[in-house]
């Protein structure tokens, strides 16, 4: 992963308007003055992003039609602030408190959350997104088929009324809140770290198997209660490259370099709400109280 900062912050700068219909604000010669020998660079940044298709394709495809990015109720992303800064000797960190130090401070109680503290150390590259005004930032995902298709397929007509075999899921579509998310790229260890506090609801759609249910994530009941104005789940994901048997797996092979994904924490509360199976028959309501996952995985071609 040598080289990974610069490309995260090349991308961070330079590819954010492209991806999206954004509003951002030109710098003066005065402003573009001010900027120079500052702590890193600050970005507040309004989106509206849609994607007609996404497809995968190993012999055959996996595909996810008409994926859009955006703010509730039709409304745009927006209300979010980018802080980008390579650490230095650890007194010139431009970004703000990270993770659960930062909702401690905005009087949030996350401490059930198994937060990984990360240490940021000189040549660091720390990417923090919060919002502009203090509150969590609303938004919606939205993804209407996720399907399968044979290897004859034509990209970008993979869905139910074009060349899709078996739709896995439709009409899938998520509201929440984010909190702060974190991402720290290590010089020492070549590795990403990403912690993010958040929360989602929504409702989705299986055709294979006939269900369709709506979903609660948040982190109201239990032990591992997250008080405060809003109720955020956490997850924090360590992404790193491992070569062969280091990986600890010995299925890899020596002289292969595997992606190794470090679920370090994923906890909250999961409610599946309104399960219909079978067309229109309520099987009722599942509740998981006090959710918490950690799981490390090698990922790799065979």
């Amino acid at each position: 992963m040598k080289g990974l900062k610069k490309i995260a912050l090349v991308a961070a700068v330079a590819a954010v308007p492209f991806a999206a219909n954004a509003e951002m604000q030109a710098l003066n010669d005065a402003s573009m003055g001010a900027v120079t020998g500052q702590a890193g660079v600050t970005i507040d940044l309004t989106a509206n992003v849609t994607i007609g298709e996404i497809a995968y394709e190993d012999q055959g495809f996996l595909a996810f039609s008409n994926v859009s990015l955006s703010g509730q109720a039709g409304t745009d992303l927006d209300d979010i602030r980018l802080t980008i800064d390579v650490a230095g000797d650890g007194t010139d960190l431009g970004v703000p408190a990270l993770g659960a130090t930062y909702l401690a401070g905005a009087g949030f109680d996350v401490s059930g959350a198994n937060e990984t503290p990360q240490a940021v150390t000189d040549g660091d590259l720390v990417i923090a997104l919060r919002s502009q005004s203090g509150a969590p930032v609303d938004f919606n995902l939205s993804i209407g088929e996720i399907a399968l298709g044979k290897s004859t397929s034509t990209v970008g007509n993979l869905n139910s009324a074009g060349d899709a075999g078996t739709v896995l899921v439709s009409n899938l579509s998520i509201d929440g809140l984010l909190g702060p998310i974190d991402v720290l790229i290590n010089e020492e260890s070549n590795s990403l770290n990403i912690n993010a506090y958040f929360n989602a609801n929504g409702n989705l759609t299986m055709p294979f198997i006939g269900t369709s249910l709506d979903f609660e994530l948040h982190n109201r009941r239990g032990a591992t209660v997250s008080a405060g104005p809003i109720s955020f789940a956490h997850a924090q994901v360590d992404v790193s490259v491992v070569q062969g048997h280091n990986a600890g797996s010995a299925a890899v092979p020596n002289n292969i370099d595997a992606l190794r994904v470090n679920v370090q924490d994923f906890s909250g509360d999961l409610d599946l709400l309104n399960i219909n199976t079978g067309g229109a028959e309520n099987i009722g309501n599942v509740y998981m109280t006090d959710l918490a996952v950690r799981a490390d995985m090698v990922i790799y071609g065979h």
